[in-house]
């Protein structure tokens, strides 16, 4: 996965790097080859650190996250928390879709034959 980390009006540090990279490991475990890229983008306004996660995943899925925190580290993790909620409910849908729509016949065997027959 390719990933971006984006400071406004701030110097991105080497261990605010590292956290968010981090961070970014579970969603990567959780969406696997369907993530393509993350974008982190950081600023403080008001003595309050802003963070903003945009993901890309596979299929033209876009997942957003937006928080505020009185920390940088606090910032990423309640942005990162949005993403991954979003990423379980996208993973959710995928992997409760049924490919097809009708029984096959070793599952109509399974259920007892064919339907019963109204006498």
């Amino acid at each position: 996965m390719q990933y971006t980390v984006t400071g406004r009006h701030m110097e991105i540090s080497s261990e605010l790097r590292q956290l968010v990279d981090g961070r970014l490991l579970p969603l990567e475990r959780l969406l696997g080859d369907a993530l393509v890229s993350a974008d982190m983008v950081m600023s403080t306004e008001q003595h309050q650190c802003v963070s903003e996660l945009a993901v890309h995943a596979r299929d033209q899925h876009r997942m957003r996250g937006l928080a505020e925190g009185p920390t940088c580290p606090a910032a990423v993790g309640a942005a990162v928390d949005k993403v991954m909620q979003q990423a379980q409910t996208l993973k959710g849908k995928r992997h409760g879709r049924r490919r097809d729509a009708a029984l096959s016949p070793t599952q109509t065997e399974r259920s007892g034959g064919a339907e019963p027959s109204a006498a």
